[in-house]
């Protein structure tokens, strides 16, 4: 039916339409449904594409949410700057809050469909019906004699959102007046409140932030309320792109935020990331720790080399980091901590163990083990987060080499 209305609408909205069928074969008879779909795109001359699509039946989220995953990814491809219409309306929308409200969503689950979506290069997802009722599109489609299939997989209630919509939606709708519409009505004002709630949080990352780096400020991160403080957590969550926990782990992770012995070094697991404390400082890493290199690697000018899970690039600079002409002039090598290692980064200062540098440097524990080191012959050079031995900085105006480690946030 929306092919059919946004077919009629090309040239007053100055638009060109095609339409795409995904096939993923699940349904006994379903391979005539393209022939359907190309006799309603004929007349209207729109080009149809036909997708073929294969659905992992062990996916871990069940059938449906592998089939709705390579539906997705086969409507997006080749997408582009273009424009997807998808035909989501009012009792969709209603369905889809229901669902999230009954598995204990947020707000941001609460939210339900959005009307656009930004996806890719430039790319939008476009749902123009999500305020028009399923019985108005029915009457469109029955008024313009259009044919449609109608899916049997639909009428399944073992399938959570089939029974909400066969069962439940119907005597919402017979008892309480409205409720579809309702339900459609709290989505969209969770979306207001989700995209409040997102406002607020990177209003408190600006002020958090440290200017240069992904590190915040502890001290005033334990001055917000709790609400407000796992709404920042949240925030950087989805930002990172990792699962959300549920809201038990989300609120340990707090607990274990706010104690004093944090500042000692504390790593929090939260799914594929760790939120990591140390000092009055804090930020979000990979939950996988830079495991130990065990040997030492030459080092012979090569712009980057591989070091514990992250990358070690050399930068030519000038007038900073390491003095290019000492350091190309020697044999080089990459290593680790070495018992009784010391460097002393100002001249005329003492030399410090690894120890004081580290601590001083604000190093976490968990990492110092995978810290790369750059040795000059037998003289420690530079280390990662702390800085240049005094003896190999480079002077004002000279050729200089800046290493940097990746893994440091």
């Amino acid at each position: 039916m929306l092919t059919h209305v946004l077919a009629g609408l090309q040239g007053e909205l100055g638009i060109e339409v095609g339409a795409v069928h995904v096939r993923h074969g699940l349904v006994a008879g379903s391979e005539v449904w393209g022939d359907i779909c190309a006799e309603l795109c004929a007349p209207l001359s729109v080009p149809l594409a036909v997708r073929e699509v294969q659905v992992d039946r062990a996916h871990p989220g069940g059938l449906e949410a592998a089939a709705r995953e390579v539906r997705r990814a086969a409507l997006l491809d080749g997408l582009g700057g273009g424009v997807l219409a998808l035909a989501h309306h009012r009792d969709d929308q209603a369905e889809t809050v229901l669902f999230r409200a009954l598995r204990g969503s947020g707000v941001k689950g609460l939210a339900g469909m959005s009307d656009f979506v930004h996806v890719g290069a430039g790319g939008r997802i476009w749902r123009p019906l999500l305020d028009v009722p399923r019985s108005a599109l029915h009457a469109y489609a029955e008024r313009h004699g259009l044919r449609w299939v109608d899916d049997p997989s639909n009428t399944d209630t073992a399938f959570s959102r089939n029974f909400l919509r066969k069962e439940i939606l119907p005597q919402l709708n017979g008892r309480f007046a409205g409720a579809s519409a309702n339900l459609a009505r709290l989505g969209r004002l969770a979306g207001e409140a989700e995209g409040l709630l997102e406002e607020l949080a990177d209003s408190d990352l600006e002020k958090l932030r440290i200017p240069g780096c992904m590190q915040m400020l502890r001290a005033p991160a334990l001055g917000l309320s709790s609400a407000r403080l796992r709404n920042l957590l949240r925030r950087l969550l989805i930002k990172a792109g990792t699962p959300m926990p549920d809201e038990a782990r989300l609120r340990e992770a707090e607990r274990q935020f706010r104690e004093d012995a944090a500042v000692s070094g504390s790593r929090i697991l939260l799914g594929e990331v760790a939120l990591c404390v140390y000092r009055q400082h804090w930020w979000l890493e990979a939950a996988t720790v830079p495991a130990e290199v065990a040997d030492f690697r030459p080092w012979r000018g090569e712009a980057a080399l591989p070091w514990a899970g992250g990358v070690l690039d050399f930068c030519a600079v000038s007038g900073q980091g390491l003095a290019a002409d000492l350091v190309m002039a020697a044999p080089c090598r990459v290593g680790h901590r070495a018992a009784g290692a010391r460097m002393r980064l100002n001249a005329g200062g003492a030399s410090r163990s690894l120890k004081n540098l580290w601590q001083e440097a604000g190093i976490p524990p968990w990492l110092r083990d995978a810290v790369p080191m750059l040795w000059v012959e037998e003289r420690l050079a530079w280390i990662a987060g702390v800085g240049v031995a005094a003896e190999f900085a480079c002077p004002p105006g000279a050729a200089g080499i800046l290493p940097r480690w990746s893994v440091f946030p």
